[in-house]
Formats: C-alpha cells, sequence, structure tokens
C-alpha cells in the first residue's frame, strides 16, 4: 500500500503542477500582444497510480492514484487555417502592392488639372488657329512657340515621372543585373527570410529530439512564414515520424521545393533577361519568369504584383510617347519653313528618347514659321491618329483614353486589394480567435490555478500535522 510519506508527494507534485499552470499563464498575459504569439496550455494528466503489493499482484500499474503531472505545454493552434490564412495573405499583397505604386503613377499625370497635358494640348492647338488668323504676327508666333515648348516640356516631365516610378521598382544596371528597387529588395528579403526559417528549423529539430515542446520557436517560424507568404505562393509541409512531429518542414514556393537544410551559397536572384524580370536560385536550375506570369492572379503575392504595375507603367509611357510621337509625324508632314527653305519640323526627339523638344531653331527665332500652313496644324486637331492602322481616335481623345485608363486601373486595384484584405482579416481573425490570447480567460485561469496551488499546499500542511501526531504524540498514549 501507499507509504506514509505519499500524501505529502501527491501535494508536492501538486504544488508544482499548478506553479507550472500559473508560469505558463503569465507567459501567456505578457505576450498578449505580442505579433504571432499562439496561446499556450499546461495540459495535466494523472500520475501513474500505485499498485497494491501482495503475493498476487501484476507489476503493473495499480489503482492507488499518486497526484497530478505536467504532460506537456501545447500550443493551442488550428494548423488547419494555416494555409488558408497565407492563401490569403499572398492574394491580399498581389493587389496591394500595386495600389501603392499605381496612385504614384496618376499623381504624375496631374489631371484634371488646368495645367495639365490635356489642357496644354488644347490652348496648342488654339494657338494654330490664332496664328491661322494672323499669319505673319511675330506675337502670335511666338505664343504657339511657348506654348509648345510648355507642352514638350511637360510631356517630357510626365514621361520621366513614370520611369522614375518605374525605377522604384527595378533599375537596371549592368544587364542582365538589377541594381535596386523594390523588387531587388522584396528578393532580399525572401532570402533573409528563408535563412531565419531554415535555421530556426534546425533549433525546433534539436528540441523535438529530447522529447520537449519547441512552442516559441514554432511561434517564430509560423510568424516568419506568415511574412514568406507575402511575397509569393507557399505551401508548408510538416514532417512527423510514427505520427508525431519532427519539427523539419519543407516549403513548397511557387513550384521549386526548398527543404529545411539551411543554404549558405545559394539563394534567389532577380536578372533582366531579354527584357522580362527572371527570379532565379542560384543553387539550382530553377527560375520563373515572372514578366510572364504577372497576370496569374492564381499566382499572386506581391513580386507578381510588383511585376504587374511596373508592366502597367512600361505600356503607359509607350502609350504616351505614341501620342506625342503622332503629334510630332502629323505635323512634320505640313513644312512650316518659308518657300525655298529646307524643311523644318516643328518638334524633335522623342519622349522615350529624352530630347522631346521644339525645334531649336524655331524656338530661337519663332518667326521662321510660315504662318500659312498654320491651319493645317489646327486641322490635326480633329484628325484621327492613324486610321489606316485602326487607330480611330483624335490626340486629345487618345489622351483622354489614355487618363481614364489610368483612373481605372487605381480604382480597380483599390477595389480588389479592399476586397483582399477584407477576406484576409477575416481569415486572420479566425485564426487568431483559436491562437490569440484572452486576457479576461487568462486571469480566470490563474484564479483557478492558484486555488489549486492553495489547495496543494493544505494538503502538505494536513499531512504534515498527521505525521507529526504519529511521530511526537503517538508515544504520549
Amino acid at each position: 500500500m501507499a507509504g506514509t510519506f505519499m500524501g505529502v508527494e501527491i501535494g508536492r507534485r501538486g504544488i508544482q503542477t499548478h506553479q507550472k499552470a500559473l508560469n505558463v499563464t503569465g507567459h501567456n498575459l505578457t505576450n498578449a500582444s505580442t505579433p504571432g504569439y499562439t496561446r499556450q496550455e499546461a495540459v495535466f494528466e494523472t500520475s501513474l497510480p500505485f499498485n497494491n503489493p501482495s503475493f498476487d499482484s501484476s507489476a503493473t500499474n495499480g489503482q492507488y492514484g499518486t497526484g497530478v503531472d505536467t504532460s506537456m505545454i501545447s500550443r493551442i493552434r488550428d494548423e488547419y487555417l494555416d494555409p488558408q490564412a497565407r492563401n490569403s495573405n499572398k492574394d491580399r499583397y498581389y493587389w496591394e502592392e500595386q495600389v501603392s505604386i499605381m496612385n504614384r503613377v496618376e499623381a504624375s499625370f496631374a489631371e484634371p488639372s488646368s495645367s495639365g497635358i490635356q489642357d496644354q494640348m488644347v490652348e496648342f492647338f488654339k494657338g494654330w488657329q490664332n496664328l491661322n488668323n494672323n499669319p505673319q504676327d511675330p506675337a502670335v508666333k511666338a505664343a504657339v512657340t511657348e506654348i509648345g515648348v510648355q507642352f514638350a516640356s511637360l510631356s517630357s516631365y510626365t514621361y520621366t515621372q513614370l520611369t522614375h516610378v518605374e525605377e522604384s521598382i527595378i533599375k537596371p544596371g549592368i544587364i542582365p543585373e538589377i541594381e535596386s528597387g523594390q523588387l531587388k529588395d522584396s528578393v532580399d528579403k525572401i532570402n533573409e527570410l528563408l535563412y531565419q526559417i531554415q535555421n530556426l528549423t534546425q533549433d525546433i529539430m534539436k528540441v523535438y529530439k529530447v522529447g520537449q515542446q519547441p512552442n516559441d520557436l514554432l511561434d517564430k517560424r509560423d510568424y516568419l512564414l506568415d511574412e514568406l507568404s507575402k511575397y509569393a505562393p507557399l505551401k508548408v509541409i510538416n514532417k512527423t515520424v510514427g505520427g508525431k512531429p519532427t519539427g523539419e518542414t519543407v516549403l513548397n514556393f511557387y513550384d521549386l521545393t526548398i527543404t529545411s537544410v539551411p543554404r549558405q551559397n545559394t539563394q534567389f536572384k532577380l536578372q533582366l533577361v531579354d527584357n522580362k524580370l527572371e527570379l532565379q536560385e542560384t543553387g539550382t536550375s530553377w527560375k520563373l519568369n515572372l514578366t510572364d506570369n504577372y497576370t496569374d492572379t492564381g499566382k499572386g503575392g506581391s513580386l507578381l504584383g510588383l511585376e504587374k504595375a511596373r508592366q502597367n507603367i512600361i505600356e503607359l509611357k509607350s502609350d504616351l510617347n505614341f501620342l506625342a510621337d503622332s503629334l510630332k509625324t502629323k505635323i512634320a508632314q505640313i513644312n512650316l519653313a518659308p518657300p525655298a527653305a529646307e524643311v523644318i519640323d516643328f518638334f524633335t526627339g522623342t519622349l522615350a528618347g529624352g530630347d522631346y523638344r521644339v525645334n531649336p531653331m524655331i524656338a530661337s527665332d519663332p518667326g521662321i514659321i510660315e504662318g500659312t500652313k498654320s491651319g493645317q496644324i489646327a486641322d490635326i486637331r480633329q484628325q484621327y491618329i492613324d486610321p489606316d492602322n485602326n487607330v480611330k481616335y483624335t490626340l486629345e481623345e487618345g489622351y483622354a483614353l489614355l487618363v481614364t485608363n489610368v483612373g481605372n486601373m487605381v480604382k480597380s486595384n483599390e477595389d480588389m486589394a479592399a476586397n483582399q484584405q477584407a477576406i484576409q482579416e477575416q481569415m486572420f481573425n479566425l485564426r487568431e480567435a483559436v491562437a490569440g490570447v484572452s486576457v479576461d480567460e487568462e486571469l480566470a485561469n490563474m484564479v483557478q490555478f492558484q486555488y489549486g496551488y492553495q489547495a496543494s499546499a493544505r494538503v502538505i500542511s494536513m499531512m504534515d500535522e498527521i505525521l507529526d501526531e504519529v511521530v511526537n504524540r503517538l508515544k504520549q498514549i
């Protein structure tokens, strides 16, 4: 049967177990606001019962209880919610990255505005109409030239602003290398996250091997995995042996399998190959053409979102350059030089080349303009840009369409980002409802464990009184 001191041992176990539970509760409360923290719980179980020894008893667990033990400190987490939360993460940041970029693009156009390109274009054609009414007036010729200078300058400035926004995404160095930009910074962050995750995994595996539960390390790794899922599609496979976790993970990043072994000499990098942006893994032959996949919303992630924004900017720059070049070409078809003089173009250069401007000869001497031909230039305002190639809209309509496309892109991105953010927040809230710390619940647990501690201490006090009776007072009877 159980010995005299068994009651003391039971009380001791009760005190230690409730002390551990109070420590866990305190750990939860102090980390209630820590990002990525998962609520922990001390799991109680009865300790092995004591066998009543007799001649016919078996050497197995018996019927006399021996108290309580803490079997483990568990993480209260629904791992089935993690894939959904991370999937919503990459969807949100695919659109959110585009919003910040496209807002800067929209600001570059400054439309509608009384000093925008649209207004300058209107004033430009009005100036030629005025010159048609006064073909020899040097003041009107000077006014036409000045308006042309302002239009060319504003168009060039807008194009340059778009280029600056584009270069904030990627700025090419010596081809195929990328010098800087948000995409490069994102890839550097991915490399850093992977390195931290893999090193944490090694520590987690060591803790599992000695039969303990690496809760805080698992929280740190899950937080890093959530961060990694912002950039690209991510699947996480947690390995087990005999149904028990080993701590080892296998990551599927896009379609690349990444093991838990820290990689010292392998990492992702960006390269610009044939004007297409490629993400490469330097340790393998794996690569992904971001430019060919940026419209795949199923992949998502901020990397493809940034590349989609970059391609939008490239298209807008091309459209703006096309409009400016079309105006230059149409005016060039009308020789503004005086009779018998060499052909003089009003505009020279291109926006893409960075040298779009009014012909320096005209800028320095507006009087050389042949005013009698100004009516033909004024008529360009009503002409389609290139009807032979199905470009059946005027220059003003073309620019208005360009500005409208920018506005539509911004609105569409904002709507999609808001929708995906709502979904992501809902998924994270569902996960937080399980894994998050409720201060009220922890305070209630604290009271419960406190009473349990006091009751266990009372058991020891009672057993002390019994032993005192047996040892010190029984001889007096």
